[in-house]
């Protein structure tokens, strides 16, 4: 699909639909600005633009009056919704497609493309990707900006869950407790030794990395319930920023990749991780994976979508239009 077709498409979806809910809407300036933002990155026609803006201002402006001297109908007690919060920063073009590559990435996308995010790991942490330096060297052709990278995480299990991977940075009193978790017979690590994980899987795959000639500024842990994670979030995560605040400690910023409903069973729905570059605290962008089937889905998702953890951007999301054999994204 062009880029003129789809943005033909969005605009139909907000010139013929927007009038008849203008009473009901409830869209804050900030996304107001997204969607016209999104339709001028389009190149749409100016004067298509400025309608649509009219539509969305004039729809809004009323909801926030009445809102505004209206009692609030929501329980003290209730959890506020969490914000939309707008993509600042990001190293992806805007509205531009990408693709991520990994260890069994069976095609490749048809060159050129915007983006690509490339693995360094195999699936688990302590896991070399056979095809990290072949895949990264084509994605730096293909791509219309340099390729970033991701690595799978998992809280510390089986066999690589050794003293060298456990005892350190941090001095741990204890490295495991006599209960085991859902992730089977294996003893329950604490947190102090799930900590150092998550620091040593970073440590690892950025070494292998850099083994292979393979650098970016910008990595994304993946965080899935297809790996091992523990039932005590705390252990969750406690490796979860320990891999952060390797990370940071080489200069590179972190974004995290997850369903939403992972990750609140992985991490709990109170876990904010913190990262720092360069001594200045930033947020952690998220990128929502495939369970979206289409492009014009995808970018409503840009415009509408609240990162799974707090104040967070939504800097990716993937998609799937096609039965192709790697995942599409849109950058938000």
């Amino acid at each position: 699909m062009t880029r003129k077709i789809l943005a033909f498409i969005f605009v139909l979806s907000f010139v013929g639909f927007l009038p008849a809910a203008a009473a009901a809407s409830t869209l804050t300036t900030a996304q107001t600005s997204a969607i016209v933002g999104l339709l001028e990155a389009f190149n749409v026609a100016q004067a298509i633009v400025d309608q649509v803006e009219r539509i969305l201002t004039s729809a809004a402006a009323p909801a926030a009056v009445a809102a505004a001297g209206a009692p609030d109908p929501v329980a003290a007690t209730s959890t506020p919704p969490v914000p939309h919060v707008p993509v600042i920063g990001s190293l992806y073009p805007s509205s531009s497609v990408g693709y991520d590559l990994s260890f069994n990435t069976r095609d490749y996308p048809v060159m050129p493309f915007g983006f690509a995010v490339v693995g360094v790991t195999g699936g688990k942490a302590y896991v070399e990707s056979a095809r990290l330096a072949s895949e990264f060297s084509w994605a730096r052709l293909a791509a219309s900006v340099r390729p970033t990278l991701y690595m799978n995480l998992n809280a510390p299990y089986g066999s690589t869950a050794t003293d060298a991977h456990l005892s350190s940075p941090k001095t741990c009193g204890v490295l495991f407790f006599a209960a085991t978790s859902s992730a089977g017979a294996y003893p329950e690590p604490t947190v102090c030794a799930a900590y150092n994980y998550g620091f040593n899987a970073a440590a690892d795959a950025f070494a292998y990395a850099t083994k292979n000639s393979v650098s970016s500024p910008f990595w994304w842990l993946d965080i899935e319930e297809a790996n091992s994670w523990s039932d005590n979030v705390a252990v969750n995560d406690a490796t979860i920023q320990g891999a952060i605040d390797y990370l940071n400690a080489q200069g590179i910023r972190v974004g995290l990749y997850s369903v939403p409903s992972m990750w609140r069973n992985i991490a709990g729905a109170s876990f904010t991780p913190t990262q720092a570059i360069g001594g200045s605290a930033v947020p952690i962008p998220n990128w929502f994976p495939v369970g979206i089937m289409t492009q014009v889905s995808a970018i409503n998702s840009c415009l509408t979508a609240a990162g799974f953890t707090n104040g967070s951007p939504v800097w990716i999301v993937q998609y799937e239009a096609n039965s192709t054999a790697v995942d599409q994204n849109i950058a938000c």
